[in-house]
């Protein structure tokens, strides 16, 4: 019975986590463990428990005499995120140029060269290229755990490390165009150049992507 309370806690709380990581459970959103548990199909008992590790883990938060709700992600939180991905992205860049440009990542920036050069642009195609090399810059960092510890760190905070939607074309193309910057930097083996134009990227894009987290959850709010 134990093993089995066990099993549906663990079930509850990916669930939730899940849910709450890609978006379907929006800041805000009321989490009452009764709701929960007749739409996930499991106890009231292992569904508490699933709740309280998300309240550990900042993803939930109990407001008194109010109820239990998604969490909303503070601006002190976010600086913080985005500071640990400089530290992180700027690193794979530099050890991306010094073990030189993988096929992956050639791919990646070849399809944002054809983006720029077509008559008219699609964001989102533009952002989701930018998002593939990303992924792909830390594959050529041949360094296994830099890439776990950013995947870990998004899993925790998908909302501000997941692509947003944006209608900002300039903002967008100054993202490709920072990109292949940086992949030139890469194929030519020059790691200094290389963290220098990542560190930049971030740096650049960080408090208007702070700002747009920000309104997205007021309005839901």
């Amino acid at each position: 019975m134990l093993e089995e309370t066990q099993s549906d806690t663990q079930s509850a709380y990916i669930q939730l986590r899940t849910r709450i990581l890609d978006g379907r459970l929006a800041p805000g959103h009321p989490l009452s463990p009764r709701n929960v548990a007749e739409d996930l199909m499991l106890g009231h008992t292992p569904v508490r428990s699933a709740i309280q590790r998300l309240v550990v883990e900042g993803l939930v938060e109990v407001i008194p005499k109010k109820g239990t709700y998604v969490s909303a992600p503070t601006s002190n939180d976010l600086r913080e995120i985005f500071e640990v991905r400089l530290a992180l992205e700027s690193t794979a860049a530099y050890l991306a140029a010094v073990n030189g440009a993988t096929e992956g990542l050639t791919r990646a920036a070849a399809q944002m060269q054809q983006l720029l050069e077509q008559p008219s642009t699609n964001l989102s195609v533009e952002q989701r290229t930018g998002w593939v090399f990303h992924q792909e810059m830390f594959a050529a960092s041949r360094n296994e755990r830099l890439f776990t510890t950013y995947k870990v760190l998004r899993a925790q905070t998908g909302l501000a490390l997941n692509e947003l939607h944006r209608d900002d074309v300039a903002t967008v193309r100054r993202g490709t165009l920072e990109h292949l910057n940086i992949f030139a930097a890469i194929k030519a083996n020059e790691p200094e150049a290389a963290r220098r134009h990542m560190w930049n990227h971030i740096i650049d894009g960080t408090d208007a992507r702070i700002n747009l987290i920000r309104a997205q959850n007021e309005t839901v709010k």
